[in-house]
Formats: structure tokens, C-alpha cells, sequence
């Protein structure tokens, strides 16, 4: 590993840049592939080369010599430590740096736990190939047009996950008259995809 010889002129971020690039996309590389987020290296490597740019900018501020290697090396520690640039909007769920803090987390729909018999047919199920699940869609925006404006309201929350408690709330009723709406619902979806649909 060679450094960038020593003197009194400053030596341009770019220079040094090209230094660490290799570096970086290693260890972008081996991040993404131990956390199993393959869509992350080019956010790994925006936050390495903005580290890097701010620890460069402190060192010229302070009339200090720079080099890449500890520039290099202290970019991926913090990047380690947790501190990101990209991303860093921690009221975004989606957010590394939220997920860091322990604000958010996400799992897979089909991690959600449902009440049996309740809302089960709200959620798309992705074992359907693309016939069933257009199938699925047009019955499902039939079911809905035969309901009142208020139950369409109500269930169109109810399959986008929201809480009984929070759907009460929300529209100033009970948790319990919400969970009879989810009940009442479901039986209505079970007759409108048998042969003796009676509307709600």
C-alpha cells in the first residue's frame, strides 16, 4: 500500500479518491454480501466517498497533511460505527440508518400473522402467477363496488394493515363494532366467490 509522498501543498481530494476507490468497492463488496442487501453497494459507496470527502475537508481546514490510507480507513470505521450519509432521513422506515436505531424493521407480508376467517383474502398472495393474480384483483374491486362509501373506507384500511384499534380511532367507533365489520367482511367476500353472493 503506497501513500502520497509528503508536502506542504495540499494533494486534491480526486487524487486520493482514486487511491481509496479500490478499497472501497472491496469492502462494499464483502458488506452487501454479508447482510445480504445486494441492493445496498451503491449506497455503501456514496457514504464511503462522503466520509472520506469530510475527514479531507477537516484535514485542510486544520492545515493538516493528507493521506489516503487513515483517510481510507477511517471512512470505513465509521461507515461500521453506523454513521451513513445516504439514507440518513431516520422518520424514513425504510431507512438503514432507522433500522440502525432499532426505530423500524421490515419482514415480508407473508410474515404477518392474520385472524383466521377475518381478513385473510385482503392479502395478495404471491404463489398466484400473473393470471390469478389479475383474477384476484378484478374480483376483489367487484366485492368492493357492492359494498356502501363507508365499508369501502373501512375495508380498503383494513387490507393496507391497519390495527382494529387504529380503524377505530379513526373513524370514532369501537375496536369491537371494527372486528365485527372484519367478520362481517369476510363472510361477505366467502358468498361474493361462491355461487350465492348476497350483498352486505
Amino acid at each position: 500500500m503506497t501513500t502520497i509522498a509528503n508536502s506542504t501543498a495540499p494533494v486534491s481530494f480526486d487524487a486520493l479518491l482514486d487511491k481509496m476507490m479500490p478499497h472501497f468497492r472491496y469492502y462494499a463488496r464483502w458488506h452487501v454480501r454479508r447482510k445480504n442487501r445486494r441492493g445496498d453497494y451503491d449506497d455503501v459507496m456514496q457514504d464511503l466517498t462522503c466520509m472520506a470527502l469530510e475527514i479531507y475537508t477537516s484535514l485542510i481546514r486544520c492545515g493538516k497533511e493528507v493521506f489516503y490510507s487513515p483517510i481510507m480507513k477511517y471512512a470505513i470505521k465509521r461507515y461500521q460505527d453506523g454513521r451513513r450519509f445516504i439514507g440518513s432521513n431516520t422518520r424514513d422506515i425504510l431507512s438503514h440508518q432507522t433500522q440502525i436505531l432499532g426505530r423500524s424493521d421490515t419482514c415480508q407480508l407473508s410474515a404477518i400473522e392474520v385472524e383466521p376467517g377475518t381478513w385473510d383474502f385482503g392479502h395478495y398472495n404471491r404463489n398466484h402467477d400473473p393470471a390469478e393474480s389479475v383474477q384476484w384483483k378484478l374480483d376483489y374491486e367487484a366485492w368492493l363496488d357492492q359494498q356502501t362509501p363507508r365499508d369501502q373506507k373501512i375495508a380498503t384500511d383494513l387490507s393496507y394493515g391497519y390495527t382494529t384499534g387504529e380503524v377505530a380511532t379513526k373513524y370514532g367507533v369501537s375496536a369491537g363494532l371494527i372486528s365485527q365489520y372484519r367478520r362481517r367482511y369476510a363472510d361477505s367476500w366467502n358468498n361474493f366467490m361462491s355461487d350465492g353472493y348476497e350483498p352486505i
